[in-house]
């Protein structure tokens, strides 16, 4: 069972998003996956709860859980065959550590940003077997390109395929939706998950 964390101290970068698009991503795909919201916010558990109340289904679970519940041991006993995706606040140190510390692989979401980007990299310096995501991304910028030459400069481990800044992707929260882009990440992931053999 796969644990993927989604992690970054910098808010606003589509943390939540990225997580719930993952997991949706992965259910169509036909693995079967858990959500844990860590996020004080419930931004995740929120975005469950519309889906319900508007009577679809999201096609996985979404948990609020405390560090406790994030041991690593006590997610594989709990919770074996499942890819079981963490949601993680920005300014918990110590929730995101937790998550950090359960899981397979930690996704950095960043924006083009210089700051952000700042904060990404050193993010993913700290934490082994870490993947950068370019969320937010304006087609055809300058910033873009900066941003990507610069992660592939310092030989940062990322996605190929990046989050696009547009409606669509603004749009999904709170719904059943898939998107183009988070299917392609998916099944980068999935790619990354087989080669750590942990599917």
């Amino acid at each position: 069972m796969p644990i993927i964390a989604v992690a970054c101290a910098k808010g606003g970068v589509a943390k939540t998003t990225t997580a719930m698009m993952l997991a949706r991503a992965l259910t169509v795909r036909g693995k079967h996956v858990l959500v844990l919201d860590a996020d004080q916010t419930g931004g995740a558990t929120k975005w469950s709860d519309d889906v319900m109340d508007s009577g679809q289904q999201l096609g996985f679970d979404v948990i609020p859980v405390n560090i406790p519940y994030m041991q690593r041991d006590r997610l594989q006993q709990r919770y074996p065959g499942l890819w079981v995706v963490i949601d993680t606040p920005p300014s918990d140190t110590s929730v995101i550590d937790a998550a950090v510390q359960a899981a397979d692989i930690t996704i950095i979401p960043t924006t083009p940003s210089p700051p952000d980007m700042m904060l990404a990299s050193q993010t993913y310096a700290a934490i082994p077997q870490s993947l950068v995501l370019l969320t937010k991304v304006k087609a055809h910028t300058k910033l873009a390109r900066q941003a990507l030459a610069d992660l592939d400069e310092a030989e940062v481990s990322r996605f190929e395929t990046v989050v696009p800044d547009r409606e669509s992707v603004k749009r999904l929260w709170g719904s059943t939706a898939s998107d183009v882009a988070y299917a392609a990440i998916a099944g980068e992931l999935v790619d990354v998950v087989a080669q750590l053999g942990e599917e």
